[in-house]
């Protein structure tokens, strides 16, 4: 899983509701403990988040994991820049890169339509 302010919160810029999102989605997927990992897409560099489409990739080289959820179409263009902006779906040789709303916008959502708004990946059986 990717989001753009993944930097921040892993840069010490955390923000409680983004980690209650988080927490929230991982409880309704239900995937077994231990197949969810977080990559960043951007470094927080001087305080200012820095999108690297290399440092991702090179995450992604440490596990080649077969799905990468990615929130935003920020964090897309980041990690797949020639990518339709309108698809959802985005199928690599190695990887399937599945597009959600973006973390601040399910943040602004109940609980159960941030889980809605994470529906369509919820069947990957890891």
């Amino acid at each position: 899983m990717t989001y753009m302010e993944l930097g921040l919160d892993l840069g010490g810029q955390s923000d409680p509701r983004r980690r209650a999102v988080l927490k929230n989605l991982q409880a309704h997927l239900k995937w077994p403990p231990g197949t969810i990992n977080f990559w960043p897409v951007a470094a927080l560099v001087n305080g200012t988040l820095q999108p690297d489409t290399a440092l991702f990739w090179r995450g992604w080289e440490l596990w080649h994991a077969p799905h990468v959820i990615c929130f935003g179409d920020e964090a897309l263009r980041v990690i797949l820049p020639d990518a339709d902006p309108g698809t959802t779906t985005h199928l690599l040789e190695n990887v399937i890169v599945h597009k959600l709303p973006p973390i601040g916008q399910l943040v602004g959502l109940l609980p159960h339509e941030q889980q809605m708004a994470v529906d369509s990946v919820a069947n990957i059986r890891l």
